[in-house]
Formats: structure tokens, sequence, C-alpha cells
């Protein structure tokens, strides 16, 4: 019995494989033609969906950078290879930019001629010379290449790379009536075709510009480090680490726009989102797609809110106008960046081909000057140091010393910003009028260790990380004599912050004493609207001044506006407390004019740092017009 059912069982899977070999050899020797037709005649072409990289908005949802699509000219990535390698061996004619209706004739035509006579077609319906359309071709050979380069040496092995298998761009922002003509000519023109590409727009022009930063294509040394991918997708909420690594390989190709500086570079990985999927069927000889199989649609990035308000941004850069310097306005309640100018600055949709001359220009246009300027902050210092003395209980408000011009220490004489010198003043009135000797003075007595100590309290000599990169340090040397800590003592020589340092300071006076963080993003919300990060500070670390010496402080900074040495600059109405400095650089008759301050007095709704770096005016006279200019627009 059991024999039987063995019997029968073998019987009906010989059966079954039978049938199957009898429909395979039917399929491969009697129809095999046919199938071979039209694999030779189709194929299943994968094309990624580009998507559109996140805005960045100010605080009330002005636009600073937006993605536009626009129109560009690709080709296959094989007939480009095969164009540049018949340019390469000389098999085609030397190419001048003059148009030469007659350049293909002397084209390899044995073997070569389908090989690179789409190139006169392209250049005669771009209108534009054959020799950029050749040297366009070589660029993107020579960039793919080094892509496969450093991934077969990562992996020890001949791999073939997604970017030979695509099409290429080259040329963008192609005109509407050209792709009318494209489309005509399409049918031959195999392996060519017009797609629509995201292209970042910044609809506010240079405003802004150190701030929001730009976009560009991997350099060589981001293609040979393919590492850097990984980090771009960490934000991504549920998903496994096999799915997360395949849309970073999708996302980041040759031709995608990453970020390069500013709010562009810090969050591109936020800003990038994840391109789709497309799988076609394309018939071979024209390359068209004939069907669609399936789409993966793409998502687009996730949108930036920073703190800057555009209109007060505008209203600082205006009053800046042309001197090279800084102004930065802040809410010293929660350290939140209203405005941050810096000029010279640059013009983000024109950047490509103004990045030569501005490399070159000696005025430094890349520097973002509020977080990378290091400088001396000559009499704004001299907050620090009356804080410091009053607090280490070495003078109080009714210390007194003599001003008679200058001081001689050892054999060294140190002079005031007045010749005659100021007479005897106490601590209030040594900071309405700037006396350097009262600060000579009492340097002596507190001592260049107390004096680091209070300047570290405030944060000189420290970043800020307001959240911009490249934002450098400056320094806050040991003091080794009491010559050195004379002159750190009205902030000169070695010592060098940045004016954000020096926003974050007065910020801390403004409020009372709070420790603020100066930051510059708002919050991030994803494409339909939802706040994945909000970024709210709060104030929770006071620094321990008294009351009273606060009150101090204030009160003589409130002197400096309504009677001392910004009185010409007309503020006594706005409200405004500040201080006043002027630091020598090494050029004659050149200084740093620094002005900055809070207002209102009673309730600080801002504070300001304005410096203009290499003026020959004073912090008063060139500084603090600037800063009326400011408050006088934006209301107090």
């Amino acid at each position: 019995m059991q024999k039987n059912r063995f019997k029968i069982l073998f019987g009906t899977i010989s059966v079954l494989f039978f049938v199957i070999f009898c429909k395979l050899f039917y399929i491969q020797m009697i129809q095999g033609g046919k199938y071979s037709g039209i694999s030779n005649k189709k194929r299943i072409r994968t094309v990624d969906i580009d998507t559109l990289r996140g805005t960045i908005y100010d605080r009330n949802g002005s636009v600073l950078a937006v993605d536009k699509h626009s129109f560009e000219l690709t080709v296959m990535y094989e007939k480009l290879f095969d164009t540049h390698s018949c340019f390469k061996q000389n098999i085609l004619p030397r190419v001048s930019e003059v148009k030469n209706p007659a350049l293909n004739r002397g084209l390899c035509k044995e073997c070569h001629i389908d090989k690179a006579t789409w190139v006169e077609k392209v250049a005669g319906l771009l209108d534009i010379p054959y020799i950029d359309v050749f040297n366009k071709a070589t660029e993107i050979v020579k960039n793919v290449e080094n892509i496969k380069h450093a991934v077969e040496k990562r992996n020890e092995r001949k791999i073939r790379i997604k970017e030979e298998t695509v099409p290429h761009s080259i040329a963008s922002n192609v005109p509407w009536e050209k792709v009318a003509k494209f489309e005509v000519e399409m049918l031959n023109l195999p392996g060519i075709q017009i797609e629509t590409n995201p292209v970042r727009l910044y609809p506010q022009g240079d405003m802004s510009s150190h701030i929001i930063g730009y976009v560009g294509k991997m350099g060589e040394k981001e293609m040979q480090n393919y590492n850097f991918k990984k980090k771009w997708f960490d934000s991504l909420k549920n998903s496994d680490e096999s799915e997360s690594e395949f849309f970073t390989q999708k996302a980041v190709s040759m031709d995608a726009l990453i970020g390069k500086n500013g709010i562009e570079k810090i969050y591109n990985s936020r800003l990038m989102g994840i391109p789709g999927e497309r799988f076609e069927e394309v018939t071979l000889d024209t390359m068209r797609a004939d069907k669609l199989i399936l789409e993966r649609p793409s998502i687009p990035g996730n949108n930036i809110f920073l703190t800057i308000d555009t209109r007060i941004q505008g209203i600082a850069e205006k009053a800046l106008g042309k001197r090279k310097g800084s102004v930065i306005v802040m809410d010293p309640r929660n350290g939140e960046i209203i405005a941050m100018a810096s000029f010279p600055r640059y013009n983000l949709n024109t950047l490509n081909r103004d990045f030569a001359a501005l490399s070159k220009n000696r005025l430094k246009p890349f520097l973002n000057r509020p977080i990378q300027s290091v400088l001396p902050p000559g009499s704004t210092f001299k907050i620090i140091t009356a804080i410091a003395a009053l607090e280490e209980n070495k003078i109080d408000e009714n210390t007194h010393f003599p001003c008679y011009g200058s001081l001689k220490v050892g054999n060294i004489r140190f002079r005031c910003n007045i010749g005659n010198g100021h007479g005897l003043l106490n601590i209030e009135e040594a900071m309405q009028y700037s006396c350097n000797v009262f600060f000579f003075q009492t340097a002596i007595i507190l001592g260049g260790t107390l004096l680091k100590k209070w300047a570290e309290n405030f944060g000189l000599g420290d970043t800020t990380d307001v959240g911009l990169i490249y934002e450098k340090k400056g320094n806050f040397p040991e003091s080794r004599s009491i010559s050195q800590t004379i002159n750190l003592s009205i902030g000169q020589g070695a010592m060098l912050v940045t004016p954000i340092q020096i926003a974050r300071m007065i910020a801390t006076i403004a409020n009372g004493g709070w420790y603020t963080k100066p930051h510059i993003l708002q919050k991030i919300s994803d494409y339909k609207g939802n706040i994945l990060v909000n970024n709210k500070y709060e104030l929770t670390e006071k620094i321990n001044i008294s009351e009273k010496n606060m009150n101090i402080i204030k009160s003589s900074l409130r002197k400096v506006v309504t009677d001392g040495t910004a009185k010409k600059a007309d503020l006594e109405e706005l409200q405004v407390a500040g201080k006043t400095g002027t630091t020598q650089t090494a050029r004659e008759n050149e200084n740093h004019a620094w002005f900055i301050g809070y207002a209102p007095f009673e309730n600080p709704k801002y504070c300001f740092v304005v410096v203009v770096e290499h003026t020959e005016g004073h912090g008063g006279a060139v500084a603090g017009p600037i800063a009326r200019e400011i408050l006088t627009q934006i209301g107090i």
C-alpha cells in the first residue's frame, strides 16, 4: 500500500517536471526569437524623482530660501562617456568657440559618428558653442570617475555605481522657447531629454547672506568621503537601519545640492528631504519611456524657521551701509537673534557667477563678521572691569581715583583719552566719561587673575554656540605683568573677542545678570506643518552679581548716553543705556569703533552691538549714529 502511494507521488512530480520542461523548451527554443527581440528593444529604467529642499523662513514667515522648478537638459552617462573618450583620443577635430556647421565632417564615421554628433545638434538648439558641451561632458565624466574610484577603493573591488546608469544635466535653466524646440527634435536625440529640476532661490538677494548660507554640488573631497552621508538621515524616525541607508544612497548623488555654508549647511540633513523613484519601461532606440511600472513619491525636506526678523535685518543692513563691520540686535530676555548684519555681503542668487571676484576681494566678503571678526573690545570691556572690582570688594560706589591725563607705572606711562585728565571720579563717572586712568588704578588693585575670572564668567574668549558654523573663539590671555593687566582692563592688548560675545555680555547686563545663550533657530517643521523642534530657551543660570552692584553698572551705562561719551549720538529720548569703545589698530589713524547697549532702559526689549572696523572715527561718533538709526526705525 505504501509502495503504491510512493509510486503515485513520484509519478505526479515527474509529470509536473515534464510539463515545466516542455514550457521552458517552447519559450526558449520555439518562441526565443520573439522574446529576444522584445528584450533587445525594451529595458526597465529606474529614474530618481527629485525632492524639494525645505524652505527657510524668518520668524514671521517671510521666505529666505526656497526651491523652484526649472528645466534641465540631461544626457545619459553612456553618451557622455563615449563623447569624452572620442575627444580624449583626438578622434574629434579641434573645436573652437566659433560655430562651425561642418564640425562633424571630421568625425570618425566608421564607428564614432553616432557617439558624438549629438553635440552639434544640442549646441545648435541651445545656441551655445560646441566646446561648452564638450567641456561639460568632460567635467561630468571626471567627477563620476572620481566617485567610482573612491567607492572601488573603499570596497576593494570593481563596482558599477549609480552615477554610471543615470542621466546627467548638461544645461540648467533652459528657457521655455528652447524647451519647445527640444521637444520637437527629441525623437532624433536618443538618450537626451528635458527634465524639471529644483533650483534654490533666495528672494531677499544679499540680505542675511552670511546667515542663510548657500548650496552647491559635492566637491572632490566630499565625493571621496561618502561616510558623511550617513549622518544626514539620523533624523529619520521609525525607520530601520537598512531603509535609512537605502534612502541615503538615493539622496546623495553627484548632482545633489548640499549645504555649503550657513543654515543651509548646518541643517542640511533636515532640509534635503528624501527623493522618490520611478520605474519605467523604455524603448532602447529612442530611450523614451513607453510605460510607467511603479512610482515611489518623494518627500520634501523640513522647513527651518529662524529668529531673524527680515524687517529689522533690512534696517540694520541699511544703517550699516558700506562700512566694514557688524550689527547684532538680540532679545536679552531669551537670547533670540533678531538681526545680524555683516558688510561686505554677497548676493546668494548670483554667487556662482560672482564667486571668483568675491574670493579675491581684499575686504573678505565671505567673512561672517559678527561671529568671525576677532577684535579688541576697547572700552566696552570696562563693564567687566567695573563688575569684577565691585564684586570682589576692591572698590565701591564711593571709591574715587584722580585722573591727571596719565598714570606712570614703573617706566611706562599709560595715557587717558583726554590729555588734561578728568579730575577726581567715582565708578559711575569713570564709566560715563570712559576714563582710562580710573580703570588703570582699579586694575592694579584687582589683579589679572580676578579680571580673567570675571571675563570668563561672561563668556568672553569662548564661542557662544549661536548655531552658525565657523564661529571664532577669540582669546583672553593670562596676565603676566601689571602692565598687561592695565592694558586688558580697558580692552586693549592681546585680548580678542567677537561681536556676538559682546552681545551676550551686554544682554546679561540688560536682563539683570541672567546668563544668555544667543541662538538663531526658532523651530523646525515638516512639509505638512507639524512642529518637529521648538527651540525655546529660558534663562536658567544667573551670574552671582549683587543687585546693588548691577544697579551701579546700569546707572553708569545710562549716564554714558545722557551726559557721557555717547551724548552726541542723541539717544537719550530712546531710553538707551550703553557703552562706547575705540580700539587702535596697526594702521595709523584707523580704529575699531564700538557702541553697545540696550533699550528701553527700564524694561529692555533689545540689546545691540555695533562695530565698524578700520575707521578714522571713534565709537560714539561712528557707531552711535548707526545704533540711533536702527532703534528709531524698529520702534522701542
